[in-house]
């Protein structure tokens, strides 16, 4: 049975004694950034979780997994903060989950060896000796199954973007994960805007964005959907400035569903990983 899904509300619909306040509500716990684990919002392919278990989820959409709500095939969002990392995650028919991380995209946390089921047939073994990304070699293909040498890296690269929607401030800060496919178009797209407005002296949390969806197809035949980048104007003062503030509160965060990519395994495109 498919469950409903909550509707996406305006700030007008709030309580009227929420409805002017303004910055971060009052905590006098000891909980901290680290204490958090932030929802994504995601592109829903046709093998996402959500599809067939919320009414409404449909591939080709934007998600917010944090209220299970759909958003649309088209999103504004500021950007908070952003980083590159790579994750070593065995396929989700594993089970295993994420192998090793390196969050700076440049030193594995850990040395170790792991067979893994890169298929049903098919059990290979990923191992880290040096702790440096690019001598381990897992970014280079061919290295997911060693016996195919056109198999993508066994490690995956993300663009990881802390982002905030100004249409709805009450969902507070989340995560867009790029990987894959979508790295390219993050590259050409989202990436080159960034650091145009960086070298006019504009800070990025002060730049909207627009994401739409667009349809590709691998070699297999296989249709998917990838996110493509717009600009959409500038973030009003107070946008700014809460943008600023969350890029300071939460310089380090725990994301959920990290290292999940519903889009199928491409095959043989360079920018892809």
């Amino acid at each position: 049975m498919s469950k409903e899904v909550a509707t996406v509300k305006d700030e007008s619909q709030l309580p009227d004694y929420l409805r002017n306040m303004e910055g971060p509500a009052r905590d006098d716990s000891n909980f901290g950034a680290d204490d958090v684990v932030l929802p994504q919002v995601k592109l829903l392919q046709g093998t996402s979780d959500q599809i067939g278990v919320f009414d409404g989820a449909k591939p080709g959409e934007f998600w917010f997994t944090g209220l299970d709500v759909g958003l649309g095939p088209e999103v504004d969002f500021i950007v908070v903060s952003r980083k590159r990392k790579y994750l070593l995650a065995a396929p989700m028919d594993d089970g295993q989950g994420i192998l090793a991380r390196a969050d700076d995209a440049t030193t594995w946390d850990r040395v170790g060896s792991w067979d893994v089921k890169v298929d049903k047939k098919t059990t290979v073994t990923w191992e880290i000796r040096d702790l440096d990304v690019k001598k381990s070699g897992l970014t280079e293909w061919g290295t997911y199954d060693p016996t195919d040498d056109q198999s993508p890296p066994a490690a995956t690269l993300f663009y990881e973007y802390l982002i905030v929607l100004p249409s709805h401030p009450d969902f507070g800060p989340m995560v867009m994960s790029l990987a894959r496919s979508a790295i390219k178009h993050a590259k050409k797209m989202l990436n080159s805007k960034i650091s145009l407005h960086l070298s006019n002296g504009r800070p990025m949390q002060a730049i909207k964005f627009r994401m739409k969806t667009a349809t590709e197809q691998n070699e297999s035949g296989q249709d998917y959907y990838v996110p493509q980048f717009y600009s959409a104007g500038f973030a009003n003062e107070s946008q700014y400035k809460w943008a600023l503030a969350l890029g300071k509160e939460l310089s380090d965060y725990k994301v959920q569903d990290e290292g999940q990519i519903d889009e199928p395994v491409a095959d043989g495109d360079d920018g892809a990983y």
